[in-house]
């Protein structure tokens, strides 16, 4: 069974009780992913920083991070009793990622796929699960597999919210997250379009750290339908 994406002002669940009702949570309250992908470690630190900083509750760092479970070890041994953010690893595309990435303690985990061994591995854990599809039957696969929340990917190539828009006609029911490459001027369109979710990354980035935290605020506020 997934586990459902609570409404605002729903009690706050502790890591300890349950990381996927947290995690679950934490994306309610912040719907954006703050995707972590480049081949720095360097400058991988500095991103996944840069959108604690901001107020992302929700820090991916994908397998295309050189070391990236070390990285993920690292920003959860210094996160605070008291911080909100969870973090979780990205690109895990079979079965020994998936491994790799609960051995590094990722609370949860995104796939531009929908893979069977990597559902499995997940799911036994009882961590959040990320699937990635893009038509309907992949869409509802995903689903059965387990998924939490269901990646549109790559969406901008294939018609981007004009796409999710008919996709979602039939399967409303099924709570999406909009990915692939879009700015975050163009998050309100795809919430109109039904996302609930949002996977960013450098669009998110600024020149200054002020600049940052300004850009992921306004973005926050869009993905919550707060602005527009």
């Amino acid at each position: 069974m997934t586990a459902a994406i609570a409404p605002p002002g729903s009690p706050e669940p502790s890591r300890e009780t349950s990381t996927k009702e947290a995690v679950a949570q934490a994306l309610r309250r912040s719907p954006i992913i703050g995707v972590v992908r480049t081949d720095s470690v360097a400058e991988a630190t500095r991103q996944a920083q840069a959108f604690i900083s901001g107020g992302l509750e929700m820090i991916e760092i994908t397998f295309t991070v050189p070391d990236a479970t070390t990285l993920v070890r690292e920003l959860l041994a210094a996160r605070s009793p008291e911080a909100a953010h969870c973090v979780g690893m990205g690109t895990v595309t079979t079965a020994d990622r998936a491994a790799a990435a609960l051995e590094a303690g990722a609370e949860f985990m995104v796939s531009p796929n929908a893979s069977p061994g990597v559902a499995s591995v997940v799911t036994a854990a009882d961590r959040f699960l990320v699937l990635g599809a893009l038509t309907p039957t992949e869409v509802v696969a995903a689903q059965e597999l387990g998924a939490d929340l269901i990646k549109v990917y790559p969406l901008p190539p294939v018609g981007g919210t004009n796409y999710l828009s008919v996709l979602r006609q039939p399967l409303g029911d099924i709570e999406m997250l909009a990915a692939g490459g879009f700015g975050v001027d163009e998050i309100p369109a795809y919430r109109q379009a039904g996302a609930i979710a949002f996977g960013i990354g450098a669009p998110l980035l600024a020149d200054t750290p002020d600049r940052t935290s300004e850009r992921i605020g306004a973005a926050l506020r869009m993905a919550r339908g707060e602005d527009g």
